[in-house]
């Protein structure tokens, strides 16, 4: 179950990571449909989506050493 747990949250935060350099590339170049604004929400909001997983996958490892 663990490892299964580590793969989709590895999954997870790699999804995001690559969502989150797209968001601020757009920021940075000017190229999205949205607005800046618009643009530093969804940048915090993943940003901090990412650490509640890095957070779970720490766990996750973690418990994988006590075992």
């Amino acid at each position: 179950m663990n490892e299964q747990a580590l793969i989709k949250i590895q999954s997870k935060v790699m999804g995001l990571d690559r969502e989150l350099h797209k968001l601020i590339n757009e920021l940075i170049n000017g190229q999205s449909l949205s607005s800046d604004e618009h643009l530093t929400i969804m940048i915090n909001s993943t940003e901090r989506e990412l650490n509640v997983y890095n957070h779970i996958l720490k766990l996750i490892i973690n418990n994988q050493n006590v075992n």
